[in-house]
C-alpha cells in the first residue's frame, strides 16, 4: 500500500479535532488511520459570537499537533493534506488570530468552511460510503448542518452550544430544535444519513464498541432508530456524570454533551417524520481527501475500510 497516493484531512471542529488518512488506487479510497481529540475549542459558546483563548486554545493547538503527527506517521505529506475549520471558527470573533496560530504550528492555513460548503462536503462524503444517500445531517458541537441534493442548511443547534443553553433537559432541547428549524425542511429526506461525533457515539454505545476498539466498519451503515435514541438518553441521564466513563462506547470528553446531542438528533427525526436514519463513517473528511485525489486525476467512486 506504500506505493499508492496518500491523502489526509484535518477538521478543527467545535468539540473535537479529527483527522483521517487514506490511500487511493483503482478508484477506491482506502482507510489508513484516523484520530479524534476532544479539545472543546468553543468552550463558553452560547448564543452568537464568542472568543477562542486560554486553555481551550492550548488544548486545540495540542490536538491539531497530534493530528498532523498521525498523518505524518501514516505517510501523508504536507502537499496532500486538507486542513479545515467549521463552526468552531465561523462564530469566533478572533478567528484571524486562531488561524495565524494554526498556520504557525502546521505550516498550513486552515480553510474556514461556510455552512453551505460544510453541508455539501458532508453529503458528498456520506454518499461515497452509502450509495443512494438522501439528506445528510452532521451534528457537531456548534451547529447542525443538513445537506440535501439541492440545498444546504445550517442551524445553531450543536451539542456544545445547546448544552450551554439548556443543560441536560431533553424536552427543552427538543423544543428549541423544533422552534429553530420550524418548517425550513420541506420534502422527504429519502434515505436519511447521519455523520459526525454524536452519531458515531450513539452507534458505539448501541453496538457496545469500546473506544479503543474502534474500527469504522463496525459502525458504518448501522440503522439508528428513534427508540434507540430515546433509550440512550434515558440510560445516560440516569448515570451520574462522573460514572459515565464506564458506559461502553462513550468517550470521556463527550460525556457532558451527549444527552443534549442525542436529543437534538431525536427532535430532528421527529421533524422529518421518519423513525430511523443510517449512520455513515464516511463524511466531510473523506470528501476532502477525495477532492484532492480528483485534482490529481485519481477521484474515487467507492471506499474500503477495516
Amino acid at each position: 500500500m506504500h506505493d499508492r497516493l496518500r491523502f489526509g484531512a484535518v477538521d478543527l471542529g467545535s468539540n473535537s479535532v479529527r483527522c483521517l488518512a487514506v490511500s487511493v488506487s483503482g478508484g477506491v479510497l482506502e482507510y489508513v488511520a484516523s484520530g479524534v481529540w476532544i479539545s472543546r475549542v468553543t468552550e463558553g459558546i452560547r448564543e452568537g459570537e464568542y472568543a477562542v483563548g486560554g486553555k481551550a486554545l492550548e488544548r486545540t493547538l495540542e490536538a491539531v499537533g497530534k493530528a498532523f503527527q498521525l498523518l505524518e506517521r501514516s505517510g501523508v505529506t504536507g502537499g496532500h493534506i486538507s486542513f479545515c475549520a467549521t463552526e468552531s471558527l465561523r462564530s469566533a470573533i478572533n478567528s484571524g488570530e486562531v488561524v495565524a496560530r494554526m498556520e504557525s504550528l502546521t505550516g498550513l492555513t486552515p480553510r474556514v468552511l461556510d455552512p453551505e460548503e460544510e453541508a455539501r462536503l458532508g453529503r458528498k462524503g456520506a454518499s461515497l460510503g452509502i450509495p443512494g444517500a438522501g439528506w445528510v445531517f452532521d451534528l457537531g458541537g456548534g451547529s447542525l448542518d443538513i445537506g440535501t441534493p439541492h440545498r444546504s442548511f445550517s442551524f445553531p443547534l450543536g451539542a456544545v452550544r445547546m448544552t450551554a443553553l439548556f443543560g441536560e433537559e431533553p424536552e427543552a432541547v427538543m423544543e428549541e430544535v423544533r422552534s429553530v428549524i420550524g418548517k425550513s425542511l420541506e420534502g422527504g429526506p429519502g434515505n436519511l444519513v447521519g455523520v459526525g461525533g454524536t452519531s458515531s457515539a450513539a452507534v458505539m454505545m448501541l453496538e457496545m464498541v469500546r473506544v479503543d476498539d474502534y474500527r469504522p466498519s463496525r459502525l458504518h451503515g448501522r440503522k439508528v432508530r428513534s427508540g434507540d435514541l430515546d433509550e440512550l438518553v434515558r440510560r445516560i441521564s440516569a448515570t451520574p456524570l462522573e460514572e459515565r466513563a464506564m458506559i461502553t462506547g462513550l468517550e470521556k470528553g463527550r460525556a457532558d454533551i451527549i444527552v443534549t446531542g442525542l436529543s437534538v438528533a431525536r427532535a430532528l427525526l421527529g421533524l422529518m417524520g421518519v423513525d430511523e436514519y443510517t449512520h455513515s463513517e464516511t463524511d466531510l473528511l473523506w470528501a476532502l481527501c477525495n477532492d484532492m485525489a480528483a485534482e490529481r486525476g485519481s477521484e474515487a467512486l467507492s471506499v474500503r475500510m477495516p
